[in-house]
């Protein structure tokens, strides 16, 4: 008889644990023998009769005909007994026993503690598939425990290969199904931890701190320590339950970036308390293996409890074919992009059953859950449709997504719409999905109106497709006016060129809105013009900024009943219904008009534009324009190369070359005076100012002096 045998020390990773109540998260393979893997899932549990406690699991590898049948067995530890001892019935899928492939194992009793299967009929499935396994199932089959049993709850499962009537090998493992506290303990649980690469604000496994007795733990500062060298807190998050520890304070990283402390605002009165803690870490890049972090308490009331919340190394999933990834998705529209995106493990294995990946939008949300080639793939919509997850039901060996419906943010920068994708399987750098532009651009000639005054004619406004299809039917164009100002009467609406085709309509007064019954297939320029205002005490003199917003289609119809804001949703503005919906920020801007009194001129002169420059630090502008835009009087002396303004009865000269202006006959020093250039004759703004008065200011971003001139 060839007798083998073979055991390993198991390498336990904690999982999420919710307060004492039997959760059975999913852990990695425990360890992995010759000719067997075992696995479990444990949870943290106080003695008592009928608890239900994890999970262990033995996968079989390809025995090749070296074996007739296998045998395995399961015992409990001293202390610990099944409440009911299983049955044949008992050995089918969704029972205690569920057998992935074959169920002809049969059940032998052996005492209250240990279980027998004894399989004479499924070595072909054993050896046909490598992923068959036998798992023992805990939520379907209750323990009692002593009343003095602490610790580990380590079952013993063993594997024998039977030919004939020999043993031909035999493995064994044991596997923590539980860990039980003791009576008032304050306890420390981990995820399983993820692969996670190396760079800043890697997010780790969560960990969770909780009470077995109520106020146990009470305010008591937590401090959690980072082990790893290498590795720092770039923050953490922390969520309470909705019970118990329902508040603190968490202090951010010290110094030197390792530490974390937290310290509960009360102490948890009817329930016991627990609390959700997220690291996100920053990994340095010679790092890699497990990232620990050490809990502990001020007055070590807590266990002390070291755990594992990352695993760092390379991403062990792969994009394998990424196709039709440069669609345009334009702000504050729905787009359906064509990409199709095909992922597998980088080491060719199947996705496993119970894992996940999530993919994380850089802006907008998803409109529609993306779609899966494979039906044991799950994908759902999480974190405000800004993300989304795929969770595998069964093994899968790769799948492909497709089906990438985006509303992107009104004001979205211009720039490749990208996927983070993490989870199980490691990181992955940011995946392009399409890219994101402006739909539109808007142009206005700009005209001046009077403050509290009707029917003043504003400029035109133009809007430039940026493609075709940028005004979508699902979206209403809102251009709103600014505080003060309204809409006499309504405007009119002419398509340039292309073959854009819409409705043109006024929502109280101050909204145009622009409804597209036919979208563009050759991108068009929109004339809105017959624009005229009336302005009111709370007109802000200056540029009349008008918003653009798209707002949904059926929003718009629902909400803007009859036209009316206020009536529909008690919405003032579009700017508040934008907020409300979550379609934050604006498209565009433009400015059509310019508010000022009779007697006030507003003027902008921007350094490029024709008629002005630059010297010695000051604006220069032609005289002509000048004294067009300001109202005054001018004339030239050929003779002496000097300009003269005139306005109520000062004269304010400046000759050309030379740093003086004279008023009045006053020469007065200035460090810019009049120039001749390209043959036209420039005088400072300065100057002007100092002779005539006014407020003169200066935005260097934009290279732009805005002179306010009092007649």
């Amino acid at each position: 008889m060839n007798f083998q045998t073979r055991k390993k020390s198991i390498y336990l990773i904690m999982t999420l644990v919710f307060l004492f109540t039997a959760i059975m998260p999913v852990a990695g393979f425990a360890a992995d023998n010759d000719y067997s893997k075992y696995s479990s899932t444990y949870t943290y549990v106080t003695a008592d009769d009928e608890v239900n406690v994890g999970t262990a699991t033995v996968k079989s590898k390809a025995y090749g005909e070296n074996i007739d049948a296998v045998q395995v067995k399961l015992v409990l530890p001293d202390g610990v007994e099944f409440t009911d001892k299983p049955v044949s019935a008992d050995v089918a899928a969704g029972k205690f026993v569920q057998v992935t492939s074959g169920d002809t194992f049969n059940f032998i009793k052996a005492d209250s503690s240990s279980l027998v299967l004894k399989d004479l009929n499924v070595v072909n499935a054993w050896q046909a598939a490598d992923d068959t396994s036998i798992k023992f199932d805990f939520s379907q089959k209750t323990v009692d425990i002593s009343s003095d049993f602490t610790g580990n709850l380590d079952a013993t499962v063993t594997v024998w290969g039977l030919k004939g009537s020999s043993i031909v090998w035999s493995e064994s493992d044991t596997l923590t199904l539980a860990k039980v506290a003791g009576s008032g303990d304050v306890l420390v649980s981990a995820k399983s931890p993820k692969t996670v690469s190396k760079g800043s604000a890697k997010k780790g496994a969560d960990i969770k701190v909780y009470e077995t007795e109520p106020g146990k733990l009470g305010t008591e500062k937590v401090t959690f320590d980072i082990l790893t060298s290498g590795v720092s807190f770039n923050s953490m998050e922390y969520q309470a339950a909705s019970f118990g520890i329902s508040s603190g304070t968490l202090n951010p990283p010290a110094d030197d970036d390792q530490t974390v402390t937290f310290t509960p605002a009360k102490a948890a009165s009817i329930f016991p308390g627990d609390a959700t803690f997220t690291p996100y870490l920053d990994i340095d890049p010679d790092v890699t293996g497990d990232v620990e972090i050490r809990v502990t308490s001020e007055n070590g009331t807590l266990t002390k409890t070291t755990v594992v919340v990352a695993t760092v190394g390379d991403a062990q999933v792969k994009i394998s074919k990424l196709e039709d990834n440069d669609n345009v998705a334009f702000g504050g529209q729905l787009t359906e992009l064509d990409t199709s995106m095909k992922l597998e493990t980088e080491d060719g294995n199947d996705f496993a059953k119970g894992d996940m990946i999530t993919f994380k939008l850089n802006n907008g949300k998803f409109t529609d859950d993306p779609v899966a080639d494979d039906a044991n793939v799950t994908i759902k919509r999480y974190d405000d449709d800004t993300a989304f997850y795929a969770s595998f039901d069964d093994a899968v060996p790769d799948f492909t997504l497709d089906n990438f419906n985006v509303k992107l943010d009104n004001e979205v920068a211009p720039g490749d719409i990208t996927l983070t994708i993490s989870g199980d399987y490691g990181d992955l750098d940011a995946a392009t999905i399409g890219v994101a532009a402006a739909p539109f651009t808007l142009s206005a000639e700009k005209t001046p109106i009077l403050t509290e005054a009707l029917n003043q004619k504003a400029g035109d406004i133009t809007i430039t497709e940026a493609g075709d299809s940028a005004l979508k039917k699902d979206g209403v164009l809102c251009l709103e006016l600014p505080s003060g100002i309204e809409l006499n009467g309504k405007p009119k609406m002419d398509v340039v060129s292309g073959n854009y085709d819409g409705d043109i309509s006024v929502v109280n007064d101050n909204i145009i809105a622009l409804k597209t019954t036919k979208e563009s297939s050759d991108a068009s320029e929109i004339k809105i013009y017959n624009i005229s205002y009336d302005t009111g005490r709370l007109a802000l003199n200056g540029d009349v900024n008008i918003k653009a917003y798209f707002v949904d289609k059926a929003i718009f119809d629902n909400d803007l009943a009859n036209g009316d804001i206020a009536s529909a949703n008690d919405y003032d503005t579009v700017s508040e219904m934008v907020d409300l919906y979550d379609d934050t920020g604006v498209v565009a801007t433009v400015a059509n008009a310019t508010v000022g009194d009779v007697n006030q001129v507003n003027a902008t002169f921007k350094v490029g534009d024709d008629g002005v420059a630059v010297l010695n630090g000051r604006t220069l502008v032609q005289v002509n324009q000048l004294c067009d835009a300001l109202g005054m009087q001018k004339s030239w002396d050929e003779a002496t190369k000097t300009a003269y303004f005139v306005l109520n009865g000062k004269v304010v000269s400046f000759t050309m070359g030379e740093n003086a202006i004279t008023i009045n006959g006053t020469k007065i020093a200035v460090d810019q005076g009049g120039k001749i250039i390209n043959n036209y004759t420039y005088a400072t703004l300065r100057g002007i100012q100092m002779a005539f008065g006014g407020d003169l200011t200066w935005d260097d971003t934009t290279k732009t002096a805005a002179f306010v001139f009092n007649k």
